[in-house]
């Protein structure tokens, strides 16, 4: 007799099962954790710190010395006014 060698119908049920009982899990622990919040908050964050960095170089750009007392006194008024 030939020896058949092959995954079976029962194995590649089973298999799918734990999948999905994984995605389950990692699904709901996204959620209990909040991921999906934390990384849209990362993402603002990142895009407000772009939005300056733009804004200073144009200042630096087309302030000449003017644009430079401007950024030290934003640094300045961030360190003595921090914000969340």
């Amino acid at each position: 007799m030939k020896e058949e060698k092959g995954i079976t119908l029962i194995a590649l049920v089973i298999t799918i099962i734990v999948m999905l009982i994984l995605v389950i899990v990692t699904i709901s622990v996204a959620f209990q954790t909040q991921l999906f919040d934390k990384a849209g908050e990362g993402a603002q964050k990142w895009k407000n710190a772009q939005d300056t960095e733009n804004n200073l170089d144009e200042t630096i750009q087309h302030g000449g010395q003017t644009g430079v007392d401007n950024i030290v006194n934003y640094y300045n008024n961030m360190i003595t006014n921090p914000t969340t």
